[in-house]
């Protein structure tokens, strides 16, 4: 098995895995339903959130951060797109694809 294989693997029986490690939830894209096993790492997001009062260019907004297997899109979410999550609606902020996974960036549009 290759490395690419592996890390495939790996992402499937453990990180995405919901009696491990992910959620399964129901999510809109663009409204297209979704439905299967995510991480939502809203404690990451703290780290890259950039206060209201700063101006430096290159920083994201960012109120949570999404990872969702590439298997479950079958494509990759542009970037200005909406989320929905439960009563929550996200603007995609940023889009990582990685390793068989897409890291989504969200900057919430409604509480």
């Amino acid at each position: 098995m290759n490395f690419k294989a592996q890390v495939e693997r790996d992402l499937t029986a453990i990180f995405h895995n919901a009696r491990e490690h992910a959620d399964v939830m129901e999510f809109w894209i663009d409204g297209v339903r979704y439905k299967g096993p995510v991480i939502i790492d809203d404690g990451g997001a703290q780290d890259r959130k950039k206060p209201s009062t700063d101006h430096v260019d290159g920083l994201v907004l960012v109120d949570l951060v999404v990872y969702v297997p590439l298997s479950l899109l079958k494509t990759i979410p542009q970037k200005g797109l909406n989320m929905e999550i439960g009563d929550h609606i996200y603007q995609i902020t940023k889009v990582h694809p990685e390793a068989g996974e897409i890291v989504l960036y969200l900057e919430m549009l409604t509480e």
